[in-house]
């Protein structure tokens, strides 16, 4: 199934004039820096407060958006779980609001980030040009492949497996450093 099929696709906020941060400001604005590209994952404690000239197409983020960075040399999905009141996405991001109810939002944010969907807009995409950017096109005809529910959620669970897998792993291997680091150290001093 298309992503158009799956879900709405959209812009996030495109200012006419430079962004102002206020102390006062009406709303809040992620942009790129606020989210973290190798992990995924994204923050809420430093965003901009501010004042925007609201067009009609923007729209307040929600629990179970995902953000989809349209610009760069590396495009990937972060599902937004938990999300402030009153903010406001950059422009540099698409906004996906799932509205298929065959379709988890963690699995399709979990599809859009892997190979197949990387080829697919390397293919597809402005490459070779100083700021690469996704079409909207583009990423509304991405083929999404639409297993049942049930086994939606058995990929998240190994996904979830896989994640934690890798942080207990990561958390091994530099204890591991630690205690090679700190008996060689120990080595050197005796011999003085």
């Amino acid at each position: 199934m298309k992503l158009s099929g799956i879900g709405r696709v959209q812009s996030g906020h495109l200012s006419r004039r430079t962004v102002e941060p206020r102390e006062d400001g009406t709303h809040f604005l992620l942009q790129a820096r606020d989210v973290d590209a190798h992990r995924l994952t994204y923050r809420t404690d430093k965003l901009i407060r501010f004042n925007p000239i609201m067009s009609r197409t923007d729209s307040i983020l929600k629990a179970g958006d995902m953000l989809f960075m349209a610009r760069g040399s590396r495009n990937f999905s972060v599902l937004l779980e938990a999300i402030p009141d009153s903010v406001l996405a950059a422009a540099c991001f698409f906004i996906i609001r799932v509205s298929n109810e065959e379709v988890l939002p963690d699995y399709l944010c979990w599809y859009l980030n892997q190979v197949p969907v990387e080829r697919y807009l390397i293919q597809n995409s402005g490459r070779g040009v100083h700021m690469p950017v996704v079409r909207r096109s583009v990423l509304e005809n991405i083929d999404v492949p639409i297993p049942a529910l049930e086994v939606q959620k058995k990929i998240m669970e190994m996904q979830t497996l896989e994640r934690e897998e890798q942080e207990l792993l990561n958390n091994l291997a530099k204890k591991r450093k630690e205690l090679i680091t700190t008996t060689c150290l120990r080595a050197a001093r005796e011999r003085e």
